[in-house]
């Protein structure tokens, strides 16, 4: 699964690396070089659209190049596996999820989400946002281990 994403944002990557470039070489000498070559056969108006639409269809090219190497054959690819390993991290996901919380998440899954972006993205802008988050959670596991450890020892007394 990783590894897909990782294959994905690299082809992304390189196809807009490919791409930056490529738009201004089309927008600076061939976007140039068409107009004044169709000015003479085509008013200067329709001219100019051919060119655009030239530039357009250039750059769709390249895009459907770069979906087409990510995609890649369909058989070549195993169906199970990512679907197997995204069951098996969910399980593990439920497993570790504190009930409070998971109960909310279940009743309120807009409101959930809602707060996830807004954690993920005030962590991702702020380093003091992201300390306290990393302290509350490093807080919530101690916690969680000793309450998980006094479960454990109580129900071990009781056999």
């Amino acid at each position: 699964m990783l590894k897909r994403l990782k294959q994905n944002l690299e082809t992304g990557a390189i196809a807009s690396l490919i791409i930056v470039p490529l738009v201004l070489c089309v927008i600076a000498f061939l976007a140039l070089a068409c107009y004044f070559g169709l000015r003479e056969a085509l008013p200067p108006s329709l001219s100019a659209l051919v060119t655009a639409a030239a530039a357009i269809v250039l750059i769709a090219v390249v895009l459907v190049i770069a979906r087409l190497s990510v995609k890649g054959p369909a058989s070549s690819r195993p169906q199970r596996e990512p679907v197997q390993a995204a069951q098996e991290f969910e399980k593990f996901l439920r497993e570790h999820a504190d009930p409070v919380l998971a109960r909310w998440v279940r009743e309120h899954p807009d409101k959930a989400a809602l707060t996830t972006l807004l954690l993920g993205v005030a962590a991702g802008y702020s380093h003091a946002v992201r300390q306290v988050l990393l302290d509350m959670y490093i807080r919530y596991a101690d916690s969680e281990l000793r309450r998980r450890s006094a479960d454990g020892d109580a129900a071990g007394n009781n056999d």
